[in-house]
């Protein structure tokens, strides 16, 4: 019987030739690939900004108080309904919703109100809050 005396070699692969196919086709790339161009002969249509808005956040809040005698404050200071009614209107023009607070004393009358509101409605404010006092009926029970 015949002996086997030498061994078979195990097929393997040249990667010789596939390593320089790669150096190749990097070449080739490098080669070939523009790195800077001008982007100024790209034609496209660019979005126009018709109102940039205010670059500083809006300010908290106008407060608007009528007292009970009649007498309108705007942040504190008395003013007439034409004074409110322009001093909002500049404000409410830099900040379109900018937060505005009434705050009515119980005893004013209807129309006084009214008249205030309407002063606030013109000068274009649209961010109206009312401000009222937490008030628990006496004997109220929750259930």
């Amino acid at each position: 019987m015949p002996l086997k005396t030498h061994q078979e070699e195990l097929p393997s692969i040249n990667l010789t030739s596939m390593i320089d196919v790669l150096f190749l086709l990097i070449i080739f790339f490098m080669v070939g690939t523009r790195f800077s161009e001008n982007d100024t002969s790209i034609e496209i249509n660019l979005p126009k900004v018709a109102n940039g808005g205010a670059m500083m956040p809006a300010p908290n809040g106008k407060v608007v108080a009528l007292k009970a005698d009649g007498t309108v404050l705007l942040d504190g200071k008395v003013v007439s309904i034409a004074q409110l009614e322009q001093l909002l209107s500049q404000a409410t023009r830099n900040y379109p919703d900018l937060k505005i607070e009434f705050a009515g004393d119980g005893d004013c009358s209807y129309q006084s109100i009214n008249s205030v509101l309407a002063a606030v409605q013109r000068s274009g404010g649209t961010n109206l809050h009312l401000l009222t006092a937490n008030y628990q009926m006496p004997n109220s029970t929750r259930r």
